[in-house]
């Protein structure tokens, strides 16, 4: 039964064959022969006929455009340079940012149906930190659990004296020399259920997110000037980073599922402005290191993102850009005095001009708030997709770190 439709395809299939054989012979019997074609009038004119040569203007103006080229080609790339880079950031203000800004919620954690929180944030900073506090302070209040880390005795004494606010909670790694201890309380309380009222259906905790919030001031000056004890707190402040990482931190996220955002101020470290030698090391060594852990903790399903900061304004009151050049001088001639007379004689002048002009982009201009930092970090925290691994924000944060990745190094001496 099977044999005969077989058998019939395989002969329909060879009569089509032969068909399209036989016209094939045919037609090439048709063609003329290539002899008459090689002496026929048409194919001599065409093979004698030859392409006029360009005139002298033609090739005087395609020369004349390579010298120009060749004695501006720096001028001219700097002009590709910026038009793509104001492209560039056009693109991810209209574009990428678009759906963040055009969320219409009011980015509040979502509560249980009983009413309870749920969602715990771990702040990693220090609470003596601006920056950490208010968003330690904004995480509270969009209904978050808020831990904030105790790093050492200055952190302690400075939250017995001023208290943050009575909701935040506080994870103190300095009560043991060994940070492994405070983890594993810290994972028992997020593995033990909890019941938030009598009578209350009892539940877990979960941990949303590991947020390492960033240091703001570092001691300026000549490298040479900079005593060794602020060298030691320079190497403590990184060292911490690394025992939080490898003390069962890492543990807790996968098995909490957590994202992980790392805040790293960008400006400075980019430009590797002098005379900030352990701001520049510390932000570029953490650039670094969150951007390695990314890729390891990857294939784990684990998001490690960086938030690179540009310009901030801390405070809800816009300083005037006199008022600002005031202080900065007022900082940097106070600076400068407690030097000794060699270090001014030799780092004085030059310091000084150095500071004066070293304000970044966008300084004299209205800088970013914090709000928009809140929503992102909320966004990033509670997004569904994977999240990138660098996100910019901050007035010059995105521009100075793409121009200092390809523009030529005596260019960044300019600006810098």
């Amino acid at each position: 039964m099977v044999a005969e439709p077989v058998q019939a395809t395989v002969e329909t299939l060879r009569s089509a064959y032969l068909r399209v054989s036989d016209f094939l012979v045919s037609s090439l019997d048709q063609l003329p022969d290539p002899t008459s074609i090689k002496n026929s009038r048409l194919f001599q004119y065409l093979s004698t006929s030859t392409q006029q040569p360009p005139g002298p203007n033609i090739l005087a103006n395609h020369t004349s455009l390579k010298q120009k080229y060749n004695d501006h080609k720096y001028e001219i790339l700097s002009v590709l340079t910026v038009g793509l880079g104001v492209a560039g950031y056009y693109y991810y203000q209209k574009r990428l940012l678009a759906p963040y800004r055009n969320k219409q919620n009011k980015r509040r954690v979502p509560k249980l149906a009983n009413g309870a929180r749920r969602d715990v944030v771990l702040v990693v900073g220090s609470p003596t930190e601006p920056l950490t506090r208010l968003l330690a302070i904004d995480f509270e209040k969009r209904g978050f659990i808020v831990y904030l880390t105790i790093l050492d005795d200055k952190d302690f004494k400075y939250i017995q004296s001023n208290g943050i606010t009575d909701d935040i909670n506080y994870l103190n790694l300095n009560e043991s020399d060994n940070y492994d201890v405070a983890f594993r309380k810290f994972s028992h309380l997020l593995n033990v259920k909890v019941v938030p009222f009598q009578g209350a259906e009892p539940h877990v905790l979960k941990l949303s997110a590991v947020v390492f919030t960033p240091n703001l001031y570092f001691p300026l000056g000549p490298i040479e000037n900079i005593p060794m004890s602020s060298w030691a707190k320079l190497q403590d402040k990184l060292g911490v980073y690394f025992r939080i990482i490898g003390s069962g931190l890492l543990d807790i996220v996968r098995d909490q599922h957590s994202k992980v955002i790392g805040i790293v101020p960008t400006i400075v470290s980019s430009l590797q402005m002098p005379y900030h030698a352990p701001e520049t090391i510390l932000q570029n060594s953490l650039k670094s290191l969150f951007a390695i852990l990314a890729k390891e903790l990857s294939p784990q399903g684990i998001s490690v993102t960086q938030i690179r900061l540009g310009n901030l304004n801390l405070s809800n009151t816009r300083v005037l850009p006199a008022s600002r050049a005031t202080r900065v001088s007022n900082i940097v001639e106070a600076e400068v005095r407690s030097w000794s007379e060699e270090m001014r004689s030799v780092y004085g002048n030059d310091f000084q001009k150095a500071q004066a002009r070293s304000s970044p982009i966008g300084s004299s201009l209205k800088t970013k708030g914090l709000r928009d930092l809140h929503h992102l970090l909320f966004d990033l925290i509670f997004s569904r997709s994977r999240n990138p691994l660098v996100v910019y924000y901050g007035t010059g944060a995105r521009a100075y770190d793409r121009i200092t990745s390809f523009l030529p190094v005596s260019f960044l001496e300019l600006i810098s």
